[in-house]
């Protein structure tokens, strides 16, 4: 709507000393010719812009003209840009966009540069390292899908990683830990089920709508809480994985030894990822209790070992 993109221009010209028309247009992704109609109409309402000519040229709002922000302190502003930053990171979201313009709008000319210093220090981003989009388009097609009650399909791993179809009424998407997921009401299994998005192939929005079941985010968190037996688990690492341990596990469950070995005890979920967890250690782990899952890790390192002897 032109009111959305009006609003939108002023927001940025109170967060920006300049700003190119052929910026403004690639931007909100329209005509050179629109941004000059825009900028006249804004004039019109009020608001005094200024036409720069040359290399440098642009426009820009004239120096007192600026938006009040008693109620927010330079600190404040730079959490909320900081979380609005790492929000984007993940979504690709023009609200989020707007959001953060009409953060910056309210950092006056003389804090800028110690804005930018600060933003050298803290950064939260939600992407691991070396990402590619296919996570990001992912949680935007849900997200999609969520806000307009549609139904999606997609091919999921079990325990043992062969692919079967599913088809949901996705619900909610939460970033839990390291890794996104989401939570809804699975059509094929009949019954609620959380997945991971990095593990889904082939998603595709159905077009058959559905209305949203009486379940809250806390109804989920008792769903993700109750996703398996829970085994108390004793386990022995060599002194020169200890960067790792600590990566993995929380540290007061993590003793140090006097030879600089470690021990971690502790109630885990026993699932796949228990297990490809200590087998990654490799010879630097040894599983101490419970015996099952002490059997069940030597079992298939030998399996390996056999793939090798051949």
């Amino acid at each position: 709507m032109k009111i959305d993109r009006l609003l939108a221009i002023v927001t940025l010209l109170l967060g920006r000393d300049r700003i190119s028309g052929k910026e403004l247009a690639e931007r909100f992704e329209v005509s050179v010719r629109t941004i000059c109609r825009d900028i006249d109409a804004i004039n019109k309402a009020g608001i005094p812009i200024v036409s720069y000519t040359g290399n440098a040229g642009g426009y820009g709002l004239i120096d007192h003209y600026k938006l009040d922000r008693q109620l927010l302190t330079f600190e404040e502003l730079f959490v909320i840009e900081t979380a609005l930053n790492g929000m984007l990171s993940s979504l690709d979201d023009q609200k989020i966009q707007l959001l953060m313009d009409k953060v910056q709008a309210l950092i006056v000319k003389a804090e800028r540069d110690q804005m930018q210093e600060h933003k050298q220090k803290m950064i939260v981003d939600f992407n691991p390292w070396g990402h590619g989009r296919s996570e990001q388009d992912i949680i935007e097609q849900l997200r999609g899908a969520i806000k307009d009650n549609l139904m999606v399909e997609f091919d999921y791993p079990n325990t043992i990683g062969e692919y079967h179809a599913r088809k949901i009424e996705p619900m909610t998407i939460a970033l839990k830990g390291y890794h996104w997921y989401v939570y809804g009401y699975c059509t094929t299994r009949n019954n609620y089920r959380i997945f991971r998005l990095s593990r889904i192939n082939n998603l595709r929005t159905a077009s058959e709508s559905f209305v949203r079941r009486d379940k809250t985010i806390e109804d989920f968190e008792d769903l993700w809480n109750d996703r398996g037996p829970v085994t108390h688990l004793e386990l022995h690492f060599q002194p020169q994985v200890r960067t790792r341990v600590q990566d993995y596990f929380q540290a007061e469950s993590i003793t140090h030894l006097p030879d600089g070995s470690l021990q971690v005890k502790g109630e885990f979920l026993e699932d796949s990822w228990l297990y490809d967890t200590i087998l990654s250690f490799g010879p630097n782990v040894l599983v101490l209790e419970p015996e099952h899952i002490r059997a069940e890790i030597a079992d298939r390192v030998r399996r390996t070992a056999q793939l090798y002897d051949k």
